[in-house]
């Protein structure tokens, strides 16, 4: 089989990426219509952040344009399918599910600038999942308390077990770092005296 070009290839992916649109934007249309009128600003949000996504793909290669194309094109998709009714909660129920996004783009951006898990972007994305996970249960009233309450009785606990945590990745990677998801080539650029001081020796 003749190897694809790369223009062939930025063809491919650019249509790929508007026959997703496409697709998503019927699916939430014929699923429950748009009972509060056309989402316009939800679809300018998806296809900005598609067009990012595409930019981050084929011309710059920024981590940074990568989590942000997709985390608005996520953004963008999760409001058109709650303007849709696709949903049974309303968006200020919903909203923790952004946070949730920014948690997965991170590590989705992950695997697109190191192609594996890496701990510097691993350990805040499952601080920010729990912390969406948490607010997803006060505001879907699973736990019935307000969060103003819940916060102010357990609010310093909470801060105490966030804090212990992070010592303890610390402490965990400075002595067992052949077995945390940071790899010796993140050192690769030091010297030998500077990868010293970075364990403490």
């Amino acid at each position: 089989m003749k190897k694809i070009t790369v223009p062939m290839l930025n063809i491919l992916l650019a249509a790929g990426v508007i026959l997703i649109l496409a697709g998503l934007l019927l699916i939430s249309r014929f699923s429950g219509g748009f009972a509060q009128g056309f989402p316009a600003v939800s679809v300018c949000i998806m296809v900005f952040g598609a067009a990012v996504f595409y930019v981050a793909m084929t011309l710059v290669h920024w981590a940074v344009f990568f989590f942000s194309g997709l985390l608005l094109f996520f953004l963008g998709l999760f409001m058109t399918f709650v303007f849709s009714s696709v949903f049974p909660f309303s968006p200020e129920h919903l909203w923790p599910i952004s946070v949730l996004l920014c948690s997965l783009c991170l590590i989705l951006t992950c695997f697109f600038k190191h192609r594996r898990l890496r701990g510097v972007y691993l350990v805040p994305s499952i601080l920010i999942l729990i912390l969406g996970c948490v607010f997803l249960l006060f505001s879907l009233e699973i736990i019935k308390i307000s969060f103003s309450v819940f916060m102010a009785k357990w609010g310093p606990l909470v801060l105490i077990l966030a804090g212990a945590g992070l010592v303890g990745v610390f402490f965990w990677q400075r002595n067992f770092n052949d077995f945390f998801p940071y790899d010796k080539d993140e050192l690769s650029g030091l010297t030998d005296e500077d990868e010293k001081a970075f364990y403490g020796e």
